[in-house]
């Protein structure tokens, strides 16, 4: 079976999971968001471990996804200091991903991550029009406009077209 990664880093609490291509999470480890030295030594150290879980299982990681509030460059995989992130100033996330791991990995707005799954998961799903919004350490809104995912203005990738 293949499966993939999850990431989502927020200004308190930090999740890596790994799923299926149906949305099933199959695994899921949480810790809390401390110094960015610490927190992205957690998420390298729990991603490899899952990967090396579902090895262990006979099981493919295909890619992984990086949810992260913005401000961001999520075609170059940048996180660029989010308010509530102190300190996480021009973060190579996903090419540090891929070097310790070997797999393609990708950066999005939390909002436009939790936007994508309800519309490909959840009650969104059908829909071509739909706004999913965030309340947490901040607020955020995800928007699919005519079956594309709208990217925004605090992530240098603009609209990212149909998924």
């Amino acid at each position: 079976m293949n499966y993939y990664l999850g990431i989502d880093i927020g200004g308190t609490k930090c999740a890596v999971v790994r799923g299926d291509e149906t949305g099933t999470v199959t695994a899921k480890v949480r810790f809390a968001t401390t110094t960015p030295e610490e927190t992205l030594n957690t998420i390298y150290d729990t991603t490899l471990r899952l990967i090396e879980e579902g090895k262990a299982m006979g099981e493919s990681p295909l890619s992984i996804g990086v949810s992260c509030g913005s401000p961001m460059d999520s075609k170059r995989g940048i996180i660029q200091e989010p308010p509530n992130l102190l300190g996480w100033k021009d973060v190579h996330i996903t090419e540090e991903l891929t070097a310790r791991t070997g797999l393609p990995a990708y950066l999005c707005n939390d909002a436009n991550a939790c936007a994508l799954a309800e519309w490909r998961f959840g009650a969104g799903r059908g829909t071509r029009n739909m706004v999913f919004c965030t309340f947490g350490t901040g607020f955020g809104a995800g928007l699919i406009l005519d079956g594309k995912l709208y990217a925004g203005t605090n992530d240098n990738a603009g609209e990212i077209g149909h998924i």
